[in-house]
């Protein structure tokens, strides 16, 4: 049996972890239209579903939506599969990437004149990616919390 679109806005709209309102105002649908795709009382028309295919957040959804059918090697997946752990980085991987790319940045923005590092203190930049790192570590982890126990329990 295959599946509603209105079926599968809501597969989307809880992968993202959006309520029906927040999910109806990020692809500019009416919350009382939103509510009757996802239950079923209404038919999904074109200019909805293209909004939701066409949006910049969800368009790996796109192929599924409208087909059903899924091809990870261009990107497009469904709500319900997993990302494949062995091409993501180790920890290690993410905070050397990480702090190179800060360091890049750093230089980057004196190249533009809009900071000059203090000479005499001898700033070393992969120094200051780490210290960046510190601090954006945290809300990392917060961000990406969901994901990994949503991904543990399934």
């Amino acid at each position: 049996m295959s599946m509603s679109i209105g079926e599968k806005f809501k597969m989307i709209r809880n992968k993202t972890g959006l309520n029906q309102q927040k999910f109806a105002d990020l692809v500019g649908i009416s919350i009382s239209s939103y509510k009757k795709y996802e239950s079923g009382h209404s038919e999904v028309g074109a200019p909805p579903l293209l909004a939701v295919a066409n949006h910049p957040d969800l368009k790996k959804y796109t192929l599924w939506l409208m087909t059903g059918e899924t091809n990870p090697e261009a990107g497009q997946v469904s709500p319900s599969d997993h990302i494949d752990k062995s091409e993501s980085l180790t920890a290690e991987q993410f905070e050397e990437k990480f702090v190179e790319a800060v360091a890049q940045a750093l230089l980057m923005f004196c190249h533009l004149d809009w900071f000059k590092p203090n000479v005499e203190k001898q700033v070393d930049f992969d120094d200051c990616g780490k210290l960046i790192l510190k601090d954006v570590k945290p809300l990392l982890a917060a961000r990406y919390a969901d994901d990994q126990s949503s991904s543990k329990t399934a």
